[in-house]
């Protein structure tokens, strides 16, 4: 009888220890010489490991990115690291834009089907995202609505469901022009939690 219950003991705690293990989806800010930023988001495991990279970029139209968006160039939507090769989106998926001291803040901490569900969710939307053709907007700036890296941010959010944090210090223009790329209802339909039947992403 104590072997039972000691085997019932070992069941309980490795049952309970996969129900404790948390997934993080954090967002980060890249500096842009000490003035503005470009923020992103970053998928962590339970143990902190960086699994995958959110990013909004200025891309040409021969697909080559580059770290400021000039005139002609597009906003194309990144997914960076280990878990990019489950979707095979993207050939650079080795790409990198995490540093030392960057700010950054985890947005939402979950199971890893609550945290993998909301980022997927936003992942599955980029090649629809992408083949918009969304015009960057030259320097980032030179707009009175500007679209760039942060307003792909702040869309990425919304497609998560989670919230977009602010960083504290930076000029991030860009942030509240979400609706030049997608409508309301585009976006109501292809937010976490998604119904399939409301939205074709091919």
């Amino acid at each position: 009888m104590s072997d039972r219950v000691a085997d019932m003991n070992e069941l309980l705690k490795a049952v309970k220890s996969g129900s404790d293990i948390q997934y993080s989806i954090e967002a980060r800010a890249y500096d842009i010489i000490g003035l503005a930023a470009h923020d992103f988001w970053v998928l962590r495991d339970e143990e902190g490991h960086v699994l995958g990279q959110l990013h909004g970029l200025a891309t040409t139209t021969e697909n080559q990115i580059k770290s400021m968006g000039t005139l002609g160039d597009k906003l194309k939507f990144y997914h960076f690291g280990p878990r990019a090769l489950l979707f095979g989106l993207n050939p650079d998926w080795d790409l990198n834009f995490i540093y030392a001291n960057q700010q950054a803040k985890p947005m939402f901490t979950g199971s890893p089907d609550e945290i993998l569900g909301r980022w997927d969710n936003a992942v599955q939307a980029l090649p629809y995202l992408n083949r918009l053709n969304v015009p960057y907007t030259p320097f980032a700036v030179l707009s009175w609505f500007p679209i760039n890296s942060n307003t792909a941010y702040a869309l990425l959010s919304k497609l998560m469901g989670i919230p977009a944090h602010h960083f504290s210090g930076y000029w991030q223009p860009g942030w509240q022009n979400c609706d030049k790329i997608l409508t309301a209802s585009e976006l109501e339909a292809m937010c976490y939690p998604v119904d399939p039947s409301n939205m074709d992403y091919a």
